[in-house]
């Protein structure tokens, strides 16, 4: 195999290595002139990889630490991040089992976290379909949801309800927004009865 080109990230120290015409890795400008790449040089593949895995796991791995100290993510979340920035398959997964070793990479944690922040806006329907789209497992989604007792939908239903007329229409929209926020109907109905003044539906 042979590099075809090695092209500069912008104007950062990244360089982007193009093998037999197509993207390979990235890596930093120091790995390039230690292992002495450049266009046109035939090398075997398993020596590119072993220099892209070496050159590239360092950098991963603490921008994925000061990501993560930043802004939480799902395993899925930060495996995607790393692809979209070039890394390897083989460099993503050594980073993140070492964060999941670390604990800093914790699909539960961050299960706990998220629930804790939305659960009061959220029904517990809504709150699965969106763990579930961030890249939690599903136990580990069951095992937080299953026995945990949703928040009333009362007061968001109140905030909703601020200018608005109590007519039939109004109650219909009501129910409409509380069910797309993932409240079941039996909240629901308890939530319009409170503030429609109905016995029941």
């Amino acid at each position: 195999m042979m590099i075809t080109e090695i092209k500069r990230v912008g104007k950062t120290n990244k360089y982007k290595i193009y093998v037999d015409d197509e993207f390979f890795a990235t890596l930093l400008d120091e790995d390039i002139v230690k292992n002495h790449l450049k266009s046109e040089l035939e090398i075997e593949e398993e020596k590119l990889k072993h220099i892209c895995f070496e050159g590239q796991k360092r950098v991963a791995l603490d921008g994925a630490m000061k990501l993560l100290g930043t802004y939480p993510k799902t395993e899925k979340e930060l495996r995607k991040y790393l692809k979209d920035k070039g890394y390897t398959f083989e460099v993503i997964d050594y980073t993140c089992n070492k964060l999941k070793e670390y604990k800093f990479l914790d699909d539960e944690a961050y299960a706990n976290l998220y629930i804790k922040a939305n659960l009061k806006r959220k029904g517990k329907r809504l709150i699965g379909f969106e763990l579930k789209q961030k890249g939690v497992p599903e136990h580990i989604i069951s095992l937080k949801l299953d026995n945990l007792e949703e928040e009333p939908c009362l007061p968001l239903a109140e905030k909703y309800m601020k200018g608005k007329p109590r007519d039939e229409k109004t109650k219909q929209k009501l129910y409409r927004f509380l069910a797309s926020k993932g409240f079941g109907s039996e909240g629901i109905f308890s939530a319009l009865r409170q503030i429609f003044k109905e016995d029941e539906f």
